[in-house]
């Protein structure tokens, strides 16, 4: 059974190794909401299991950091003015083509249409509001522990 979900989900039979350095050595996790109070509660819960984060309001403000400093996941939420999440992940697709992140994707208005678009555009999960904290953090420790997908990091790759 191991070996089947192994091939299924592309994982080698070796498992990954797990990071010598703390989860607060690693590039910060960059959290995408125009709601300041979720995005300071969801840095809060992060930052109490010993991870960093990047915060940005806007899809914007985040393609931006992203070209400066590198991260190692994001956590957007789907409903912000100017740029929703999903139109976020595939500029940052269009961006870095060849780049590959974990990407979280927490939304208020989870339909079949917005799952099904936000796994096609590479989203790892999708969170539905009321947000569940505890289980985000998890799902979170678990992508960080088993180095999913691949790690990379983007950052000064237009230059």
């Amino acid at each position: 059974m191991e070996a089947l979900l192994m091939k299924t989900f592309g994982f080698s039979h070796k498992p990954a190794p797990i990071r010598p350095s703390s989860p607060s050595a690693q590039d910060p996790i960059l959290l995408v909401d125009d709601d300041h109070l979720h995005r300071t509660c969801l840095k809060e819960f992060l930052h109490l299991r010993g991870y960093r984060c990047l915060e940005a309001c806007q899809g914007k403000e985040a393609l931006e950091m992203i070209r400066q400093k590198a991260v190692s996941m994001i956590i957007t939420d789907q409903n912000m003015p100017e740029m929703d999440g999903l139109t976020f992940i595939q500029q940052l697709n269009q961006a870095f083509p060849n780049e590959a992140l974990p990407i979280f994707l927490i939304t208020a208005e989870l339909s079949h249409t917005v799952r099904l678009c936000a796994f096609k555009h590479g989203v790892n999960r999708v969170f539905e509001k009321p947000l569940d904290f505890q289980e985000l953090c998890q799902a979170v420790d678990w992508v960080i522990k088993f180095d999913l997908p691949a790690h990379s990091t983007l950052n000064s790759l237009s230059s």
